[in-house]
């Protein structure tokens, strides 16, 4: 069994060991101290205090040492001069440790000056000088620890300034919008990496220059100095090239202290691509119901006149005349189905829901009988064909090629005169089979030909037949290319026009 004076000595020993712990503790950090820059800094101002009470009381030592050698008139002197090697310790205190610092060694220099100015001193009023000195002291001390906290806060905040624009320039840099920083004399301090790929690099340029191109300053469309005043604009700017870029321009003040302009630029060339073909797109929708609207309504009133002609009892109409007026109404009729079909042939291939049905087929006979069952409807052109013997077969949709040739001819019969020949040619090209319609009408200017198969496209030419929607040669194409082919035209002003398309021919294994 243990006793109270073991556990009293166990208790004892783990105190002593404790404390030796706390001992070592105290040590290292006090070493650590000692260690940092602060520890060095108070061993110099240490340092530099021992060395000028040294000095201070060096007259005095000699007396006391003896040192005959070293017993020099200066030691002896006024002691406002020796005073005067304080001024290090007192200004590199308040350098170090401000106006606390400053202070603290202010006065203790007042106590190392006591000793020889209440004994040892034999000029007369030794308080007052040093009580003068130390009150100019304390002001130069105090007066160097506010200098520099001054410019301690100063860096500070210059450093923080920094920080933060740098800060933001790395947001900026990595935007997808192009960035300058642009001063008021026009000269670029910053560029992110997206404007960098777009213009190139251009810091230390001018912007009129970099941007533009320019010699000189913008002058009157140059933002600059409304955005260095306070304002933020806004807007477009267009290049050459067709390239379009939104600018949205702000006040920006840098770590100097300039306010700048700081100019986001973002590419919307494509957004205003897409504007353009929606304003286009309305155009051509508002032209197309004027024209649907002009072109129905013409075949109806036809209609809708003959009946009211041939329903009049007070007339006795001749075979003949009724058979004209019938044969009118018969036209008329086939002109607005002509439209209708279009009009709904377009909207079904737009909407994807036309696919080709294909069969193998032979072009000469598709042209033949696209031909017999058209020749009434124009009676007043010559039809001719030249086509090749032998053609390979083709894997089409027999509707829908049939539809492109009646297109086509109807395309040819209202721009040419009466009397004139439409000629259907068909030959084999390096495994293709190539169909041709020509005409012998106005032509078509060169800068036209690749806009004739636009949908709602109208050329400048003059229509023999009414009607039309701008639709009939955008179906073609569409259905050419469904089939794997092209189409394309040919003109020569005043010599007519050629309309050419090309078919992949069958291949084994195709239905």
């Amino acid at each position: 069994m243990v006793s109270w004076r073991e556990l009293a000595v166990v208790d004892a020993e783990a105190e002593a060991e404790e404390q030796v712990k706390e001992g070592r503790s105290r040590v290292r950090a006090a070493l650590a101290v000692l260690g940092s820059r602060n520890g060095y800094s108070f061993g110099l101002l240490v340092l530099l205090f021992e060395i000028c009470i040294l000095f201070y009381y060096f007259g005095e030592l000699v007396d006391w040492a003896g040192w005959e050698a070293l017993r020099l008139d200066f030691f002896y002197a006024p002691h406002d001069a020796h005073r005067l090697l304080f001024l290090a310790p007192i200004i590199y205190g308040a350098y170090v440790y401000r106006i606390r610092g400053a202070v603290i060694v202010t006065i203790d220099a007042f106590i190392a000056f006591l000793p020889r100015a209440l004994s040892l001193s034999p000029f007369p009023d030794p308080l007052l000088r040093i009580a003068v000195f130390t009150v100019a002291a304390g002001f130069i001390s105090i007066l160097t620890g506010m200098v520099h906290n001054g410019i301690e806060r100063r860096a500070q905040l210059e450093a923080l300034v920094r920080s933060d624009r740098d800060r933001l320039l790395g947001m900026l840099e990595m935007m997808e919008e192009g960035v300058l920083l642009i001063d008021p004399r026009c000269r670029i301090r910053f560029v992110n990496r997206s404007m960098a790929r777009e213009f190139g690099e251009g810091v230390g340029s001018l912007c009129y220059d970099y941007l533009h191109g320019f010699d000189e300053p913008c002058g009157e469309i140059c933002r600059l100095s409304k955005v260095v005043n306070g304002s933020t604009e806004r807007w477009e700017y267009d290049l050459p090239d067709g390239r379009t870029y939104e600018v949205v321009a702000s006040p920006f003040v840098d770590s100097d202290g300039v306010v700048c302009q700081l100019a986001a630029f973002r590419n919307i060339t494509q957004r205003k691509k897409v504007e353009m073909e929606l304003i286009e797109l309305n155009r051509l929708k508002s032209d197309l119901l004027s024209n649907v609207s002009h072109d129905l309504r013409s075949p109806l009133t036809s209609i809708k006149g003959i009946i009211s002609s041939l329903l009049q009892k007070d007339v006795d109409w001749d075979s003949e005349t009724r058979e004209m007026l019938l044969t009118g109404i018969s036209e008329e009729t086939d002109r607005l189905a002509s439209l209708v079909t279009n009009l709904l042939n377009m909207s079904r291939i737009e909407a994807g829901v036309w696919k080709p049905e294909k069969e193998l087929r032979s072009i000469s006979d598709i042209v033949s009988e696209t031909l017999e069952q058209q020749k009434w409807l124009h009676k007043d052109h010559t039809f001719e064909t030249d086509l090749e013997t032998e053609l390979p077969e083709i894997c089409v949709d027999y509707s829908q090629m049939k539809q492109v040739l009646v297109n086509l001819l109807e395309n040819a019969a209202a721009y040419s005169e009466e009397g004139t020949t439409i000629t259907f040619r068909a030959r084999s090209v390096n495994g293709e089979v190539e169909v041709s319609v020509s005409d012998q009408g106005p032509g078509i200017p060169a800068e036209e030909l690749e806009k004739v198969f636009e949908k709602f496209y109208r050329g400048a030419q003059a229509r023999r037949r009414p009607g039309g929607t701008g639709l009939g040669l955008a179906i073609c194409q569409a259905l050419i290319r469904a089939h794997g082919g092209r189409i394309w035209a040919e003109s020569d002003a005043g010599c007519g026009s050629t309309f050419y398309l090309r078919l992949p021919a069958a291949q084994p294994g195709d239905r």
